[in-house]
Parts: C-alpha cells; structure tokens; sequence
C-alpha cells in the first residue's frame, strides 16, 4: 500500500469517526431530554398512559377523577429515567470511542475496554426494563388505600430486548477479538 492510499485510508477514518461521534453524542442528548420534555409538554396525556398501564392490576387508579400525586408521578419518572441514563452513558461512551478513532487511537486499551464497557450496558439496559415496571407500579400504589395496593412483578424479555442484548454481546466479543489482535500485533512489534 503507498503512502496516498494510507493517508486517504486515515483521512476517511478520521471523517466517519468524528461524524460518528458527534451522531452517538447528539443521540445521547436527545435521549436525555426526551423524557422530561415529553413531561413537561405532555403531562397529562402521560400520567393517563402509566395509570392506564397499571390499572390492570390496581383498578383504582381509572377511576374516573382520579388523580396520582406528585410524589408518585416523580417516583416513577426517577425510575424511568434509570434505563435512559445506562442507554446515554452507553452512546457517550460510543461517541468517545469514535473521537478516539478519528484521533487514530485505535487499537489502544482504552478503547477496546471502552467497547466492552459499551457492550455490558447494551446488555444491562434491557434487562432492566422489566425491574423499572414493576418499581413504578410500586410507585403508583404509594397513593392508594391499603386493600387496593398491588405488587406486581414484571418479567419477561421483548424482541427489542433480545436485539438489544444480541448486539452488546457482539460488542463485547468485538472487544475480545480487539485484544487478542493488540496482544498479537504487540508481540510480532517485538520481534525485528
């Protein structure tokens, strides 16, 4: 390979690495606001959505007029959070990885640890899913009278979920595969 085709190789990777980190970043951001926005501009329509989704199993809460107080409305948008800031800390630290790429850092420790951190949120976040549902309906019986208050354990896996899983175990192998290669490429650097 000559030198013009190394340096187009290494001005592409730059280009798509910054692309790609400033796309993973604007993603985390708006992740991040969502939620509260969609509070903010839309709080009715859903407070009516988590009651309507929990009156299954507590009737009380689609009684006509009824109205959860604040207390639990916050509890169960802490808790909704939870997941969303595993799923931003995840594509903050993918934004990283990419900058670190476009700086031509790419076989380094750091970033084959970072994807493998990247790839156990990927799989941590939809296994939290089912725990955040059950905490809110745990949320939503904090207003009700003793007899109506109901502990209703979630469990169970989406095919979002299991995508999701899948493609944080391929990370994680990618990772691996990463450090075998650095390990590989470290030790044939050793011999002249």
């Amino acid at each position: 390979m000559n030198s013009r085709s190394v340096a187009y190789a290494r001005s592409r990777l730059r280009a798509i690495g910054v692309f790609a980190a400033y796309m993973a970043w604007t993603t985390a951001a708006f992740e991040l606001l969502a939620t509260p926005l969609l509070c903010i501009f839309d709080y009715p329509d859903m407070q009516a959505a988590y009651l309507q989704i929990h009156g299954e199993h507590m009737p009380l809460l689609l009684e006509p007029g009824y109205q959860a107080s604040t207390l639990a409305i916050g509890l169960v948008l802490a808790v909704e959070m939870i997941p969303t800031f595993i799923s931003v800390a995840a594509l903050g630290l993918t934004g990283l990885f990419f900058h670190r790429l476009s700086r031509g850092q790419t076989w380094t420790s750091a970033n084959i640890k970072m994807l493998w951190w990247v790839g156990l949120l990927c799989i941590g976040t939809p296994l939290l899913w089912p725990v955040t549902y059950t905490l809110q309906g745990l949320a939503l019986a904090i207003d009700l009278p003793a007899g109506e208050r109901s502990f209703n354990v979630s469990i169970g896996v989406s095919s979002q979920a299991v995508y999701e899983i899948m493609k944080g175990i391929l990370l994680c192998a990618f990772s691996l595969l990463m450090r075998d290669a650095k390990t590989i490429s470290d030790e044939h650097n050793c011999y002249v």
